[in-house]
């Protein structure tokens, strides 16, 4: 029996936990709602960068779930946040129209003027020229920021996808540079953006996921409880959840 006492909000991880693919894993809803009935927070986190935290809200009210956007936190949104914070005004994004969503409608300029900076997305359509076109940028002197560094992602018939951090290894390898920033998890960013606006402390928030590198490993760098999901839905217990 998982104890919930003094939790305030759960964090739960989309891909391989709420659902596969587009296919939402069995009472992923039900539990939603009754975390919700017994007045606890719950928000969604992904480090899937393709698409806007809009598209992701719409996604999970497909699937029946009761939600509002404030509560969805997407790498691509994290990452045009983290921009604009850092004054990343103009950039040369390898990723996908969601992303580049994202990053425009917080102010940064994807029209290859002036960049500031290299931002690496998963993307499906990745080639050689866009990865000439970032070294080009990294040999100007531009940071390198990406969304994450997922070598894979879960989606429907347990089969694995190359993720982004594909996409980085063949940027980063062709100039030997190191990143100079990753947004999503393991980095707690995303999770700091969500416990500055709400009002968390690390005590209140509980994370639930089915990575120990990501999920987890984000979970114990922020010093807050954490439940891993397993493939056969058997879950594990860190950091006293029980």
């Amino acid at each position: 029996m998982i104890s919930i006492h003094n939790i305030k909000a759960i964090a739960f991880d989309l891909d391989g936990t709420i659902y596969y693919g587009n296919q939402a894993i069995d009472g992923a809803a039900e539990t939603i709602e009754y975390l919700k009935n017994k007045g606890i927070k719950v928000f969604y986190f992904t480090n899937n960068s393709t698409k806007t935290r809009e598209q992701i809200y719409s996604k999970l009210k497909g699937m029946g779930l009761d939600l509002s956007l404030d509560t969805v936190y997407t790498s691509a949104y994290a990452t045009a946040f983290y921009c604009k914070e850092s004054q990343l005004d103009s950039v040369y994004c390898i990723g996908s129209d969601g992303l580049i969503s994202e990053l425009n409608g917080h102010g940064i300029s994807t029209n290859n003027e002036k960049v500031k900076a290299v931002i690496v997305g998963l993307d499906f359509n990745i080639n050689y020229d866009k990865i000439a076109t970032a070294l080009l940028h990294l040999q100007n002197g531009c940071k390198l920021i990406n969304c994450n560094q997922d070598k894979n992602y879960p989606v429907e018939g347990g089969r694995l996808m190359p993720g982004c951090g594909a996409m980085t290894a063949a940027i980063s390898g062709a100039y030997d540079k190191d990143i100079d920033f990753i947004v999503g998890k393991p980095n707690t960013y995303m999770i700091e953006l969500l416990a500055n606006k709400h009002g968390y402390g690390n005590k209140d928030i509980l994370v639930v996921g089915d990575s120990l590198d990501s999920d987890i490993e984000m979970a114990n760098r922020f010093g807050c409880k954490s439940i891993l999901v397993t493939k056969d839905n058997s879950i594990k217990q860190f950091r006293n959840c029980f």
